[in-house]
């Protein structure tokens, strides 16, 4: 195998979209791939992208959401296709496999929209079904963060596989900061933490936490992808809340898993850090509460 390219290479539209549904599998970056806005490297068979790239995008607006999916694109995205079929090959500085499945990030749980077997490279595939099991979940055409979260547990409780609830994330659940941060964004969270900068600490030292803990446990792993959605859309003119809780348009999201295109006006408005932590937050709560019910549900009585 030769060395790996850094350089653009150019794809027509059909193998772009077939990259985005079988490799990049994440409603954001695999919208990116096939909307020709993420620029490929190396060629279709062991796509590449350059984490600068992506930080830029995902810091469109004035956010920083980018450097945070830089972090995370370095960090599960490192290998590539050595060749074998295997993701054994480092992956140069500066660049990230855009094969998703089978990568560190890929975890048992996971929501069925747009990968197979999380273990296996190029299993990434469209579920319309998995799709309308979360679409269910909507009224008036929104999804609320606490649905999303519901949804994140009934994975969870279908896969035998998943790895839920280890010791790390006890302890996570029972620290004072978490039960800080489930009220994040409210009054309250603004009362307790004060000025900005303040809140910006908070937000490092829960981030932090999230992090180390989206490869051991597969419920963080799970709130993690869908609080990215949240903080891609938590600015995003006429958001909108219900009861209290963020809603997201069911159009938006079946836009990014289905059709690999992101919502009109994207690159406008900003995207952070801090957005991202808020609502992971709120998704590991709800859902952790919800695997723990159904959990119970399912043990035999008498």
């Amino acid at each position: 195998m030769g060395e790996p390219s850094s350089h653009p290479v150019m794809l027509d539209d059909g193998t772009r979209r077939r990259l985005a549904e079988q490799q990049a599998t994440c409603p954001f970056v695999g919208s990116l791939v096939a909307e020709g806005v993420l620029p490929v490297c190396n060629g279709a068979d062991a796509p590449l992208a350059r984490l600068e790239d992506l930080r830029i995008l995902g810091n469109s607006g004035g956010g920083n959401l980018g450097d945070l999916l830089v972090l995370f694109a370095a960090g599960n995205h490192a290998s590539m296709d050595d060749g074998t079929g295997h993701l054994g090959w480092p992956v140069p500085a500066g660049l990230f496999f855009l094969g998703f499945p089978g990568s560190q990030g890929a975890h048992p749980g996971h929501s069925g929209i747009l990968m197979g077997d999380p273990a296996t490279p190029g299993s990434g595939r469209f579920d319309p079904d998995a799709l309308a099991r979360l679409a269910a979940l909507a009224r008036d055409g929104w999804i609320r963060r606490t649905d999303v979260a519901h949804f994140i547990a009934a994975n969870l409780i279908r896969d035998p596989a998943a790895k839920v609830l280890g010791s790390h994330v006890a302890r996570l659940l029972a620290s004072d900061l978490l039960d800080l941060a489930e009220s994040a964004g409210s009054q309250l969270w603004h009362t307790l933490f004060g000025s900005a900068d303040d809140q910006d600490a908070a937000h490092r030292r829960m981030e932090e936490k999230l992090t180390r803990l989206l490869g051991e446990d597969n419920l963080v792993g799970a709130a993690g992808e869908f609080g990215l959605l949240f903080a891609l859309l938590a600015n995003q003119p006429g958001r909108r809340e219900i009861d209290g809780d963020p809603a997201v348009a069911l159009d938006d999201l079946a836009a990014m898993f289905r059709d690999k295109r992101l919502p009109d006006g994207w690159r406008n408005w900003k995207k952070t850090r801090g957005d991202w932590v808020v609502h992971t937050t709120a998704l590991l709560l709800t859902a952790a509460r919800e695997y723990l019910s159904l959990r119970r549900a399912q043990r035999p009585t008498g």
